[in-house]
């Protein structure tokens, strides 16, 4: 990582007095290049690293594509079911629920009466019943 990074100044790692210092120089060293671009230069090295990656980027991800870790359920694409069992697979009962939906039993499960939903409901976060 650190000879990826080209960090000469090495603070010891286990010291928690000098983590402030190491984050700092770590952020402002990842602030150099785009996340595609530290991608190029860690692909293929035994740093351990991944990038964050949008919604449509991780379904379609090499590695997600590789493991199936999408599926469409329904006309819905989700990520399948985790962790996956050879004797005992794992199925997805139907498609996630739409934005939204069951938001109102959940807030009240969760300790909101009435009122608070309403007014969450006015805010057009679109909790629906």
């Amino acid at each position: 990582l650190l000879s990826k990074l080209q960090v000469r100044e090495v603070t010891l790692q286990h010291d928690r007095a000098s983590w402030p210092k190491m984050r700092e120089q770590f952020a402002k060293t990842f602030k150099t290049k785009t996340r595609d671009e530290w991608c190029k230069v860690f692909e293929g090295s035994d740093a351990c690293f991944a990038p964050v990656l949008s919604w449509s980027e991780a379904r379609r991800h090499p590695q997600s594509m590789l493991r199936n870790s999408y599926v469409t359920v329904a006309g819905v694409e989700q990520p399948a079911p985790a962790p996956r069992f050879s004797r005992t697979p794992a199925k997805l009962r139907g498609a996630p629920p739409e934005r939204g939906e069951g938001g109102a039993q959940a807030l009240a499960d969760w300790g909101f009466d009435s009122d608070e939903v309403k007014q969450l409901r006015s805010l057009g976060l679109g909790i629906k019943e």
